[in-house]
């Protein structure tokens, strides 16, 4: 399976698959928090993965028909499903103990650490301004992963959760961008210093470009694979006691499981695998901004969430980071 070739120099179509894929994840912060009240996080992603796989593999199956896939680079694809799908456990544990809104305001974070990467990585052009807004925005962030402890006068378990939930946000951040930067490496985008970063790892770049289907499609067995042996561990009550049942799962979870399974993992994934072959790192970093807009409704209808006081003095100051860096130049 392959995507239908498009016009040239007609990029509309790949900013279309940016916009579609940053809905989906809009809403799927607050649809994870729901889920994780009925279905524990390592279980919730092995019984996401399984569904992915279950679904895909008809593709996956004609695409290495199609598409041999070279055994020197197993170790590569193995590291961009560990970046891509492994490294959700992150926002999950985020999730779990700390609120959508929160996590969302610190995901604002992205957008410009992916500026930065390309700029670094690909040498894409960064102005004064755009350096100037990341450190803003980090100061916002680091406000907002720290708000537990200026909403409460005392340092209580409750609040050590929510700071531990927050810091599993920015590690999930930064684990995007690394999938990002690594699925451009598998896709045969590399430079020279893409080539010294990976000789300290002991790495080369791919010499052959792979389909983004099949990268994506590979990528979700490598996260059914690595959640296995933690979900038996889960539900053996080794992270602690947890009552699960998979008969008993009423309508509420079951919809979350399927809505991350088909719509936040395979259409999600493939439209923004797909779009990267033609948009930069810091183009994806313009269309991320989206994503709040769409989490604002959902965690209030899912979830009655509402940001307090301190949220919204550390997205306005996020907000400012954001509005400096993309000033253009006269």
């Amino acid at each position: 399976m392959r995507f239908t070739k498009l016009p040239k120099n007609s990029l509309s179509y790949f900013y279309l698959g940016l916009i579609i894929t940053y809905i989906i994840w809009g809403a799927a912060g607050p649809i994870i928090k729901l889920t994780l009240d009925y279905v524990p996080p390592y279980t919730f992603l092995f019984i996401r993965f399984l569904l992915v796989c279950i679904l895909v593999l008809p593709h996956v199956l004609y695409n290495l028909k199609h598409e041999s896939v070279n055994p020197k680079v197993y170790l590569k694809i193995f590291v961009l499903g560990v970046f891509a799908q492994t490294s959700l456990i992150f926002i999950f544990l985020g999730l779990k103990y700390t609120s959508s809104l929160e996590a969302t305001i610190i995901s604002l974070l992205g957008p410009l650490l992916s500026v930065w990467a390309g700029h670094f990585f690909y040498k894409e052009r960064i102005e004064l301004n755009i350096k100037l807004g990341l450190a803003i925005a980090t100061l916002g962030t680091i406000f907002v992963a720290l708000e537990p402890i200026l909403t409460e006068a005392h340092l209580t378990v409750e609040v050590e959760k929510r700071i531990f939930g927050n810091f599993m946000v920015i590690l999930n951040n930064l684990s995007f961008l690394l999938y990002i930067i690594w699925s451009k490496i598998s896709m045969g985008q590399s430079n020279v210093m893409i080539k010294k970063s990976l000789k300290y790892i002991h790495m080369k770049p791919m010499t052959k470009s792979y389909s983004p289907i099949l990268l994506t499609s590979l990528s979700f067995y490598i996260g059914l694979i690595t959640f296995i042996p933690f979900s038996l561990l889960e539900l053996g009550g080794y992270f602690g006691p947890v009552s699960f049942s998979l008969i008993g799962l009423s309508a509420i979870p079951v919809v979350g499981i399927l809505f991350m399974a088909i719509f936040s993992s395979i259409v999600a994934y493939y439209l923004f695998e797909w779009s990267l072959t033609k948009v930069s790192v810091k183009e994806t970093a313009v269309f991320s901004y989206l994503q709040p807009i769409f989490t604002l409704p959902f965690a209030y209808w899912l979830l009655r969430e509402l940001p307090n006081t301190n949220m919204m003095i550390g997205c306005i100051i996020i907000a400012f980071g954001v509005m400096i860096a993309e000033i253009k130049k006269s």
